[in-house]
């Protein structure tokens, strides 16, 4: 073999060597490429489902941040906890009343449960009191105003309520002494807040509290109008139609000395006895006979 390749010139042996020592670097990086490319493929599926994973657990997590109220807050510690002004402010989020008013429900939200309030009070409180007191044919105007003033007079008493406790929270949050009760009544005393405390508070009020208290002064202003207004139209039907009232001392007194009187208030009263269009005087002649 020697003798072999004494008889092969160099350069031949050199462009030989050259030509493999090339071959083998080629496959060498193409096996690296193919094996980089498979490697770097997997992680980048992984990636991108651990990304779309870690937006949903994070969206998922804002979700329940936005919902939570917290039991209670820092600060005070010589105040009772359910004394506190944050704390009591929490404790007033977590009511399902006060909870209509909220800044997360908005205004369109305490409207439409007011008007569910409104809806089910005139249906189901409203109208059939009223339909008690007109008993008599051709008295369907006055039947709707009258249940419209009680029925509005109950929305408007919800109002005060939630416009009260909310003034109250906001009160509270925005003085810079905490007034409360150690025992009792009897016992009340003062703690002054710190700096951070009173920060917080009134950036609380300023945040969460004052525009729910705007929002319920305009919507009580407008149910109070709305109120006074269906108090004129309800005196006004009264005077469209009068309600001939046969109980009135001074009917009663008129009809035994004026036969012309007491031949109207027959008429009135469509043939009946008086006493039919009043449960009371009805029960009292032992159930209405000739009703």
């Amino acid at each position: 073999r020697i003798k072999f390749l004494k008889q092969i010139p160099p350069g031949k042996i050199i462009m030989k060597a050259t030509l493999g020592l090339s071959l083998a670097v080629v496959a060498s990086c193409s096996w690296m490429l193919e094996t980089t490319e498979g490697f770097s493929s997997k992680p980048a599926v992984t990636t991108t489902s651990s990304t779309s994973s870690i937006r949903r657990t994070t969206a998922r997590f804002a979700n329940e941040r936005e919902d939570f109220i917290p039991e209670t807050s820092f600060g005070a510690e010589v105040v009772p906890e359910e004394q506190r002004p944050v704390n009591e402010y929490l404790e007033m989020r977590r009511s399902p009343l006060f909870e209509w008013a909220s800044n997360e429900v908005g205004t369109k939200g305490l409207l439409m449960r007011l008007g569910a309030v409104y809806a089910v009070v005139f249906a189901a409180v409203g109208f059939p009191i009223a339909g008690a007191t007109f008993t008599q044919d051709g008295f369907l105007l006055q039947k709707v105003a009258a249940s419209n003033v009680g029925t509005l007079g109950l929305v408007l008493v919800l109002l005060v309520r939630l416009y009260s406790g909310w003034g109250y929270a906001g009160s509270r949050l925005q003085s810079k002494v905490i007034e409360y009760e150690e025992t009792g009544w009897y016992d009340g005393s003062f703690e002054p807040k710190t700096e951070a405390e009173y920060k917080r508070d009134l950036f609380l009020y300023k945040q969460e509290v004052k525009p729910v208290t705007d929002r319920l002064k305009m919507i009580t202003l407008a149910c109070a109008a709305f109120w006074v207004a269906s108090c004129v139209g309800l005196k006004a039907s009264y005077s469209l139609k009068p309600v001939f009232n046969e109980y009135d001392p001074r009917v009663l007194e008129r009809v035994r000395t004026d036969e012309d009187f007491a031949a109207a208030a027959a008429k009135a009263s469509g043939g009946r006895p008086t006493y039919c269009d009043n449960r009371y005087y009805r029960a009292v002649a032992g159930g209405g006979q000739g009703c």
